[in-house]
């Protein structure tokens, strides 16, 4: 028992803090455009998020309270989408480019989420590409829109209990492979913009995998969506 009391806190079994092999980028998104995309979730409100498990070879959404509670408003708006994009061809994939030699040309997903305090919002540890239906995703990026909110925070297990908290247009950029959690969200609401990105060669992987998405299977296809 000595020699376990001896023994450093587990985020410095080197002997230094592990650091989580994340980017952490600053004004991704203009406090305008920040404030536009929670006016779109007040104003339209959002719907019980889940998540995708594999269940007897295909990937389902799944909904528990438990595991998972975040309500999302899916963004239509094609001007819009396209702004979006921009801003991450500018802002996000060149330092994708530089720090992991990947070149991103897709961008999944445009959402507006809302982890609430009175929903007691969170999301237990996961990964993001543990499906056939998800394989194909290559980094999450989590993109805050607002700062008033306690809790909420994404962590990195598997590299110690460091929590991150971007600053309103910031963002956290991460490897779908890594373990990562959302904590719960204790007072106020936290506005989140969580796409996932990726390249032709899994794009062409997530069209392969389309047919065992739900019970009827997805209609992607890889010529025939929007490069990010």
């Amino acid at each position: 028992m000595a020699v376990i009391d001896d023994l450093p806190p587990p985020e410095r079994y080197a002997g230094v803090e592990i650091m989580a092999p994340i980017l952490f980028l600053p004004r991704v998104f203009e406090p305008e455009l920040c404030r536009h995309l929670i006016g779109l979730y007040e104003a339209q409100g959002g719907e019980e998020s889940g998540f995708m498990r594999e269940v007897d070879g295909r990937t389902i959404g799944i909904t528990d309270p438990g595991f998972k509670r975040r309500k999302d408003y899916n963004i239509e708006d094609k001007d819009l989408i396209s702004a979006l994009q921009a801003r991450f061809v500018r802002r996000v994939v060149p330092e994708i480019k530089k720090v992991y030699q990947f070149k991103v040309t897709r961008m999944e997903r445009y959402i507006v989420s809302c982890y609430a305090a009175e929903d007691g919002g969170h999301f237990s540890a996961h990964r993001d590409n543990t499906t056939k239906g998800t394989v194909h995703r290559r980094f999450a990026v989590s993109v805050n829109l607002n700062d008033d909110f306690e809790g909420g925070e994404v962590s990195f297990p598997e590299y110690g209990p460091r929590s991150f908290k971007a600053p309103p247009g910031g963002a956290v950029v991460f490897s779908c492979s890594l373990l990562h959690k959302v904590s719960t969200v204790t007072k106020g609401r936290r506005f989140a913009f969580l796409p996932f990105l990726y390249d032709d060669a899994a794009a062409r992987l997530r069209e392969e995998n389309a047919r065992y998405i739900g019970d009827k299977g997805s209609e992607y296809r890889a010529s025939t969506q929007t490069a990010s």
